[in-house]
């Protein structure tokens, strides 16, 4: 009987601890905009909405030095989160070989986008298009620093037209910059709007916004050598596991809290040697800091290593 009535107690209490959160779940979806067609719908997400609550206040408790939030993703599961990484590794052809800058060279610390050598940030919506839009941003920026005015480009082309890719089921930005080599360029984003769905091909060489000459390797062989590259030459695509990013709001995430299962694609747009990769995504400027993540030097966090690429003009 005791056993029952404390079964009863813990349910209890679990009910009021749900009823006094619905509140801030409703103020949440106005925040992030979110409208459930189904009260069917509604409950399920506030119930993930609830599950996420307890994950950000574990995460905050770690005393990492790197705050989570309740954002836009607080009422995905991980499943859903999942699909957003679309990296699948689909070149075949060995890796070029880096060129490597001197080290003299490299500043302390140094940021593309503080030069304005970067568009702003984009948002792929639920389509695993990581690889594309890594692909694009790095292309936009190249094309600013090679002299050009800034433009912005079809990351939707890529997923539409680059039929050795699976468009919103994944693909590889190195094979993507081969395709942009063949196809001619990439046509303007406002001519291909990006919709987060895979369709036809509609690349029109009267609107491409930049042509490109193939890609390299930007790596080197070490953090300091990619610190160098990235100083002398453009943000590049790099890739990730990304699978502990999904609350990441503020500061350096360190090495210990992710894989090497790399999963996403994504651009390292700066750098302070020693301490922090500052690394462009694409789930919107509301992620993060500002659509940025910070990661730690040094440590090949998250597999950032693995593959560091550019296009060249």
């Amino acid at each position: 009987m005791k056993l029952f009535v404390g079964v009863l107690c813990a349910l209890f209490i679990a009910a009021l601890a749900e009823h006094a959160l619905e509140p801030d779940f409703r103020a949440w979806m106005l925040q992030h905009e979110k409208v459930y067609a189904a009260d069917s719908e509604y409950q399920y997400r506030f119930q993930v909405y609830l599950s996420s609550v307890e994950k950000v206040a574990e995460l905050n408790n770690n005393n990492d030095g790197v705050t989570y939030a309740l954002n836009k993703f607080a009422d995905w599961t991980e499943e859903e989160f999942a699909t957003l990484r679309g990296y699948k590794k689909m070149a075949t052809e060995p890796a070029p070989v880096a060129e490597n800058a001197p080290l003299v060279s490299a500043p302390s610390a140094y940021d593309w986008c503080s030069q304005g050598k970067c568009t702003p940030v984009k948002d792929q919506g639920q389509c695993g298009s990581c690889w594309a839009f890594a692909t694009t941003e790095n292309i936009e920026s190249v094309w600013m620093i090679g002299g050009h005015s800034s433009v912005q480009l079809s990351p939707q082309q890529i997923v539409d037209c680059d039929t050795g890719e699976a468009g919103c089921n994944g693909g590889d930005p190195r094979q993507a910059y081969g395709y942009v080599h063949s196809a001619g360029g990439l046509d303007t984003s406002s001519y291909y709007p990006y919709n987060a769905v895979q369709g036809s091909c509609k690349f029109s060489s009267a609107h491409i916004g930049a042509k490109i000459s193939g890609s390299k390797n930007t790596y080197g062989g070490s953090e300091d050598q990619m610190a160098a590259n990235l100083a002398s030459t453009a943000p590049f695509s790099i890739l990730v596991d990304a699978s502990s990013w999904q609350f990441y709001s503020g500061g350096i995430l360190p090495a210990s809290s992710c894989g090497q299962n790399l999963d996403h694609a994504v651009v390292a747009v700066g750098y302070s040697m020693g301490q922090y990769w500052r690394v462009r995504n694409s789930w919107g400027s509301s992620w993060g800091e500002s659509g940025f993540i910070r990661l730690q030097f040094g440590k090949n966090t998250c597999g950032l290593q693995s593959e560091v690429m550019s296009s060249t003009l």
